[in-house]
């Protein structure tokens, strides 16, 4: 009797874990309460079920000439699955995914708002924000590297082996963005022309980012 005791009460606990196993993953599922929102901005910026781009007379006359395959019969240039398909051609499962991902890390608000001001975000690799986060969160702090990948959600597309390099320009850089953000299209021109700042210096001697840097508060 004892022995039916004790496999029942077996049987009893492996059920209840099972159950909160189950549970616990159900939770890890759970989608983002703004998802819907995140996947209706992406769709009235992108789309979703566009036609494959068509290669045009440019794309065909630039091949004329370029060797397929190598003397020895080897193939050097390849056909792709995915030809004719545009970086933002997602479904919109693909960009709930997306965001949910960038929630878990990052905050259901703040992923919003990164949406709303940069949808293309929701291009770009998930599986890497959390990892790039983490680098930058132990140079930066936690709260600094939330509130810069807010003002420049660009950062979302670097990888984890790029995430350590360049980390002065990368905090500065997100500012400058978020400023010239109101701008439009000129704020991508003042960025290149601070891309030369170092050029002009050392050719003239004459200090430029320092001066900037200080008038913006930098």
């Amino acid at each position: 009797m004892n022995k039916w005791n004790s496999t029942i009460l077996l049987v009893l606990c492996l059920v209840a874990a099972a159950n909160g196993f189950f549970q616990n993953a159900g939770k890890a599922a759970k989608s983002s309460p703004l998802a819907q929102e995140a996947v209706d901005i992406y769709g009235a910026k992108f789309g979703y079920g566009r036609a494959p781009i068509k290669e045009n007379a440019f794309d065909s006359i630039s091949k004329l000439g370029v060797p397929k395959t190598d003397i020895d019969g080897t193939r050097l240039t390849k056909r792709t699955e995915n030809a004719g398909k545009r970086i933002t051609d997602s479904t919109e499962k693909q960009v709930a995914a997306t965001f949910n991902g960038l929630a878990a890390v990052y905050g259901e608000e703040r992923a919003i708002e990164m949406v709303k001001i940069f949808p293309i975000c929701m291009s770009f690799d998930s599986k890497a924000f959390a990892a790039t986060f983490a680098i930058w969160k132990d140079i930066y702090g936690e709260d600094e590297t939330k509130d810069m990948v807010s003002r420049n959600p660009g950062l979302l597309a670097v990888q984890p082996k790029d995430a350590g390099l360049n980390t002065d320009n990368t905090m500065a850089f997100s500012y400058i963005i978020a400023a010239t953000r109101p701008i439009g299209l000129l704020g991508p021109t003042f960025i290149l022309a601070l891309l030369m700042v170092p050029v002009i210096e050392g050719t003239t001697g004459i200090a430029i980012k320092e001066p900037l840097f200080a008038a913006l508060g930098l």
